[in-house]
């Protein structure tokens, strides 16, 4: 069985740096494709109206800065 201990915001990071996607495909496959892989995809994965509001702002490094769940901000460094 293979594992990771990598974070998605490392993969996301590693997958743009390699040149494997850009920046807004990497975070679609970070939120969509789990969320789809899940069967969650008609609640999670994008931000639209009567979506779960669990969001991630990076900063310009693509580290994590700021966490929303269910639109409640629950986590912030700055």
């Amino acid at each position: 069985s293979a594992g990771s201990a990598a974070t998605m915001d490392q993969v996301v990071r590693n997958i743009v740096a390699w040149g494997v996607a850009d920046l807004a495909d990497a975070i679609r496959m970070a939120a969509a494709t789990p969320a789809a892989a899940l069967g969650l995809s008609g609640c999670k994965g994008r931000i639209a109206a009567g979506y779960a509001a669990d969001l991630v702002a990076l900063d310009g490094d693509l580290r994590p800065v700021m966490t929303w769940s269910g639109g409640r901000l629950v986590y912030s460094c700055r």
